[in-house]
């Protein structure tokens, strides 16, 4: 492969020229080959060892864009016709070609409830059940096929699996990864909120945890008040240096919700199924009730700007008679 550092920045004119020349024909052999992910790599290649060679780079480009289109495979564009006819070619050929092919036997599991992922899954072929634990028994919710979608929940929010997926039959799936995601939206500005709203309007999941209301909450959830420390811990349970402030919005003796202000969503993103030694203070401010306990992170929602609600379940209950002194009405 021609070398493209910064000693091609010292080459002359004609040098430059010729490794050019090389680069395009390389592309073109890797096009043929239909190998998108080396063009993509020598394009860059090219683009850095001489950024003045807009004929080329403009050709290549067009090169690429074309041989992705005819590449493209015309059954999954049909199972998953709704999700591409809102983009364009630029975004439809960028989002297939981040997505793994994936044939996955039977009696496999793609996710559980209860943990982190961020993979969308687009089922083309076979069955998933979806299953909820509950009682030291798994129930099953549904089965779920061709052109259902499976992780949307996760990936258009900041939580924690709502059930478990396995597969019941031999399944052929699009699998998207969150780091592809990532990747994706920086070089197409707009295409992740395109992807939020499919997995919204065609996820079912959510729909059918709602319906058969799994997670009902054991525990009355009330209002309440008060100032929230939390210390990120480790994984041998031991304080961190993280640490933030919050306000309390509601509590039960299983869990609670604060607001927080995070800069980052990465930040709030890393959050998610993390440990934290809370400090409460709740009520008056000259004779607050206050109290420590240890809860894990299983959602953080966004709001405006840098707002977040950060949710946890506490891994001790909370006695009946301090959560009577800190809340006055219930939710």
């Amino acid at each position: 492969m021609p070398e493209t550092s910064a000693s091609s920045a010292s080459l002359s004119a004609e040098d430059k020229r010729r490794l050019v020349g090389r680069l395009v024909t390389e592309i073109e052999t890797a096009l043929k080959a239909r190998d998108f992910l080396r063009a993509d790599i020598l394009r860059n290649q090219l683009m850095d060892a001489d950024p003045m060679a807009l004929s080329e780079i403009i050709k290549i480009n067009g090169l690429i864009e074309e041989a992705k289109t005819a590449a493209f495979d015309r059954d999954h564009l049909a199972i998953w016709n709704k999700l591409y006819d809102n983009l364009s070619e630029e975004e439809r050929n960028g989002l297939f070609y981040s997505m793994k092919k994936m044939v996955v036997p039977p009696k496999k599991l793609l996710f559980s409830h209860g943990t982190r992922s961020d993979r969308i899954f687009l089922i083309e072929r076979g069955q998933v059940t979806i299953f909820f634990p509950k009682d030291g028994q798994n129930i099953i919710l549904a089965q779920m096929g061709r052109g259902d979608i499976l992780g949307g929940c996760t990936f258009t929010t900041i939580s924690l699996c709502p059930v478990s997926a396995v597969t019941h039959t031999e399944v052929h799936l699009m699998c998207l990864e969150g780091g592809a995601t990532r990747e994706l939206d920086d070089k197409f500005p707009g295409l992740f909120d395109k992807l939020i709203d499919f997995c919204t309007a065609s996820g079912r999941v959510d729909e059918i945890v709602r319906n058969k209301k799994m997670e009902k909450r054991e525990f009355v959830r009330y209002l309440a008040e008060g100032v929230v420390a939390a210390t990120v811990l480790t994984a041998e349970g031991q304080k961190t240096d993280a640490a933030f402030r919050g306000d309390l919005t509601n509590i039960s003796m299983a869990g609670a919700c604060f607001a927080a202000r995070i800069s980052k969503k990465a930040t709030a993103r890393a959050l998610l199924a993390r440990h934290l030694h809370l400090s409460f203070a709740c009520g008056v401010n000259d004779n607050p009730t206050t109290f420590k306990v240890v809860g894990r992170v299983v959602r953080v929602s966004s709001h405006l700007y840098d707002d977040y609600s950060i949710h946890v379940r506490f891994t001790r209950q909370l006695p009946e008679e301090l959560i009577g002194k800190i809340a006055p009405g219930e939710v």
